[in-house]
């Protein structure tokens, strides 16, 4: 790339910081990408704060169902979350319903398996836009 171009391609990446930084120093985050504007105050889940509702649910059922190694109760556990698929979040259901028959078959591990596949698909964006959700 010759230096006018470095220079030019320079220039315009500084203006458009400046634009993006003028935007956010008028208080506007329209224009900003997601990981610098103002992320939203759930009032739960934080630190200190009272737990999220599926991350409540999760802690008191889901985590009592697994510790305990009983396929049924970790069968059931699942039950309840493939109930409750989150819209767009399109394999929701499909991966529940795999940790229930692995459940139902004794293959705990597996049925934890289900549930890491789900986390590692939806646990980022659920606690980003609906982590006040009623669970």
């Amino acid at each position: 790339m010759s230096m006018s171009k470095k220079l030019m391609s320079a220039v315009l990446m500084t203006v458009g910081i400046g634009f993006a930084g003028a935007a956010w120093a008028a208080g506007g985050t329209a224009d900003l990408p997601a990981s610098v504007a103002e992320k939203k105050d759930f009032g739960c889940g934080a630190k200190g704060q009272k737990a999220c509702p599926m991350q409540g649910w999760m802690k008191s059922v889901m985590q009592s169902a697994t510790t305990s190694g009983d396929g049924a109760k970790i069968a059931e556990a699942l039950k309840y979350v493939a109930a409750r698929p989150p819209k767009g979040m399109d394999k929701w259901v499909a991966i529940s319903n795999d940790g229930i028959e692995k459940a139902k078959k004794g293959d705990i591990d597996g049925a934890k398996a289900s549930c890491k596949a789900c986390h590692d698909l939806y646990k980022a964006e659920y606690k980003e836009k609906l982590r006040d959700a009623p669970f």
